[in-house]
């Protein structure tokens, strides 16, 4: 194909090509024509000479009456169906205005970072005037398909090609930005599939509108991720027009709270809890001077001034003293900056009055001190006759028979000392129990079975805890050989006030004798100590929503001086207060994320129901786990961030609050390079007209030409009835309306 200077370059296409098929039709007149035509048998008779003169003398005229019949029914047909494929001219120059009509899909970034507030509107508003225009400039019968880079929240939201420009209108005026992470490879593979709708519309646009945030459009900055989305952008490339229209920022500056959170799973009343809160400014310049406050049940408590470096993590901290059991509401802000949604972050601190503790005792004894869990009620409440304990940790002593028939739910954490025999139906009521976030503490002793432990509760599959119990190591009726506790550098968070504390004596403790053991590969199970024969001393790990914690030694002073040594109390009130966290559970999330909530026996009745930060209200219904140990009730509307409010449905139950947090990644607004996406996608966000006038000059156009055929088909019906009528006015007619079916197209080309 050539190109002139003056003259366009025309070209000739279908919109419709598979409609072509219905060219088959032109033969059916054809066909009658022939299963129709006469037979006769020639018989000699005096007269025929006669009237084989007459015939010969109209013969041909005959012959081209029905000749022209048969043409103008074949020509019915044939223009039908060349006129449902939509024929169309293509000329090069742009001579004529596009007729035929375009498949486009927007693809609208809706991700939190499109919240940032310019001089006049925000990203996300420029972002939608664009898209407005895009629709308003289309031309009649352009199909449009409508697609939100976000990420829990539905993406496709016109999932079939539609014509009409009103509705797709007021999808996007109904659009809001919303308070999530983009997920854009999931959009991208959205519109690489939309691609495959409407066939019969030959031209496919995609028009990307967004941010094109870093974080987003480059996932964690890793290869992975950037390849994946270069790659759906060049098969979209090679299947549709790709346009890319960037309405970011060129500077940009950014506070935000990334992290707000405590050690603490939950607090005591009137005891100090330490908050830690890391700031970041995302910018090239040094904040100086910054407010920063902490609320507490809607009440500013605590406020401070914080210096933030540029481009520079920054942490501070508050402390707060709770006075009142329940569940509270913390939340911390920035100083307000044009993003504002990431200048706020909230947490649950759930209060307590006092920590429930169930103690097993597996060893009888009339003596002094002489039970197994003798020294282990001391150190948790060692009350005196004069003075009563006042602590939070109220223990309960039962002894190991009573274990089946005590409610375990009332109870914050179980600690098992010393017994020497377990059934399988304590067992599952153990595992039960821990599941729905109990914690419990297991120490050996003299009466254990190392034998029966190993068949019930140490099983891999069915058991408490991966691992076996061993020899014993020692002997306690002859303690010449004395081990000592190897602290593993401090690194478990339950034995970290240790560290630096010589004087609490943890790396001092005498003992005589305990169990080896043999841990067996598993994710959820890690040290906390070991002996300094390398052999494990305390073992943690996790069974659904609860803690275990296996101690191999005793808990009394059969087997060493740690009963009464000066790091025994602290210990045990740190195993306590952190194998008794499960319980409350998790209580944060992100924007997103579902949020689980266990319910207890005496909850399974009720008719629970959430309350978001928006004040909507939505009940929930439980969910029988496959275990069918358990129930659950999983919460998935956390479109929005702040608190959540979990009301039972009854008066005597306490509302259960819930944090849902912005995911940081959105809050860096640094642009994404051209080593992830090829710079030709690009357009110039200033001109928001159709595609077609930001292509260079060798552009084309297309005239639509189905109309001019249709129209000729209603007049060849006409014409029809016409040549059965009177020939000659038929065909008059007959070449009238080819004239100017001719003329049409001539003059639309």
């Amino acid at each position: 194909m050539f190109e002139f200077a003056l003259h366009p370059i025309l070209a000739f296409g279908f919109a419709s090509p598979w409609l072509l098929m219905g060219l088959l039709a032109a033969g059916i007149p054809v066909l009658i024509h022939l299963l129709h035509k006469r037979k006769f048998i020639e018989t000699e008779w005096a007269a025929m000479k006669f009237l084989l003169i007459a015939t010969r003398k109209y013969s041909r005229r005959v012959r081209f009456e029905q000749l022209l019949v048969l043409l103008v029914r074949s020509l019915i047909l044939l223009l039908l169906a060349i006129a449902f494929s939509r024929p169309y001219w293509s000329v090069q120059g742009g001579f004529f205005e596009s007729a035929a009509p375009i498949h486009r899909i927007l693809v609208i970034d809706s991700s939190f970072s499109m919240r940032w507030e310019g001089d006049e509107q925000s990203l996300f508003e420029e972002a939608k005037t664009l898209a407005r225009e895009q629709v308003s400039d289309s031309n009649t019968g352009d199909a449009f398909q409508l697609i939100q880079i976000s990420n829990s929240s539905p993406q496709t939201l016109i999932s079939r090609p539609s014509r009409q420009q009103t509705y797709v209108l007021d999808e996007i005026e109904r659009m809001q930005p919303t308070e999530e992470y983009g997920n854009v490879s999931q959009a991208l593979q959205t519109a690489l599939d939309f691609l495959g709708q409407a066939q019969e519309l030959g031209q496919k646009e995609v028009i990307v509108i967004s941010d094109f945030q870093a974080q987003s459009w480059s996932p964690l900055q890793s290869d992975e991720g950037s390849s994946r989305i270069r790659s759906l952008l060049e098969a979209i490339s090679k299947k549709a027009t790709l346009v890319l229209k960037d309405v970011g920022l060129t500077e940009e500056t950014n506070l935000a709270v990334i992290d707000f959170s405590s050690k603490s799973v939950f607090a005591t009343m009137n005891q100090p809890v330490r908050f830690s809160v890391t700031l970041h400014n995302y910018g090239g310049l040094n904040q100086e001077q910054v407010k920063l406050q902490l609320f507490v049940d809607g009440q500013l408590v605590n406020q401070k001034q914080v210096n933030l470096p540029a481009n520079t993590d920054t942490q501070t901290e508050f402390t707060h003293s709770f006075s009142k059991v329940g569940d509270h509401r913390l939340e911390v802000r920035l100083a307000e900056d044009r993003l504002p949604l990431d200048n706020r972050r909230w947490m649950v601190m759930p209060v307590k009055k006092e920590i429930n503790v169930l103690l097993v005792n597996g060893r009888q004894s009339g003596e002094a001190m002489g039970r197994a869990t003798d020294y282990l009620e001391l150190a948790l409440s060692p009350s005196l006759k004069e003075q009563p304990w006042q602590g939070i940790i109220k223990p309960h002593v039962i002894s190991e028979g009573e274990l089946t028939n005590t409610e375990l739910s009332l109870y914050d954490a179980v600690v098992i000392c010393d017994v020497a025999l377990f059934t399988e139906n304590e067992r599952d009521l153990l595992k039960r129990y821990v599941k729905r976030g109990g914690g419990l503490i297991i120490s050996l002793g003299e009466q254990v079975n190392a034998e029966n432990y190993n068949q019930t509760i140490f099983q891999p599959d069915s058991g408490l805890l991966p691992l076996k119990l061993l020899n014993r190591r020692g002997d306690a009726d002859k303690p010449t050989t004395l081990f000592e506790f190897d602290p593993l550098k401090y690194q478990h968070p339950v034995i970290e006030i240790f560290k630096g504390n010589p004087d609490a004596g943890l790396e001092t403790t005498h003992l005589y004798e305990y169990f080896q053991t043999e841990i067996l590969p598993d994710p959820n199970t890690r040290l906390i100590l070991n002996f300094d024969t390398n052999d494990p001393a305390v073992i943690e790990s996790t069974l659904g929503r609860g803690k275990i914690i296996m101690i191999t030694t005793s808990l009394d002073r059969y087997w060493g001086t740690w009963a009464i040594w000066p790091s025994f109390p602290p210990m045990m009130n740190e195993f306590v207060l952190y194998a008794a966290t499960g319980k409350w559970g998790k209580r944060e999330s992100l924007v997103g994320q579902p949020l689980e909530i266990v319910t207890q026996e005496n909850q399974r009745t009720l008719s629970p129901r959430m309350m978001t930060p928006g004040d909507q209200e939505f009940p929930l219904r439980s969910v029988l786990e496959k275990d069918s140990e358990s129930r659950t009730i999983s919460f998935n509307q956390t479109f929005q961030s702040g608190i959540y409010e979990l009301d039972w449905g009854a008066s005597t139950a306490e509302k259960t609050l819930f944090a849902v947090n912005v995911s940081s990644l959105e809050s860096d607004l640094r642009h994404i390079g051209p080593q992830v996406i090829p710079p030709q996608y690009f357009r110039s966000q200033a001109r928001a007209s159709s595609v077609s006038d930001e292509q260079p000059q060798e552009q084309s156009s297309e005239a639509g030409l189905s109309e001019i055929l249709l129209l000729t088909v209603l007049a060849l019906i006409v014409v029809e009835q016409l040549l059965l009528w009177r020939f000659s006015v038929g065909a008059l007619s007959f070449l009238a309306v080819m004239l100017v079916c001719c003329l049409s197209l001539f003059l639309q080309r």
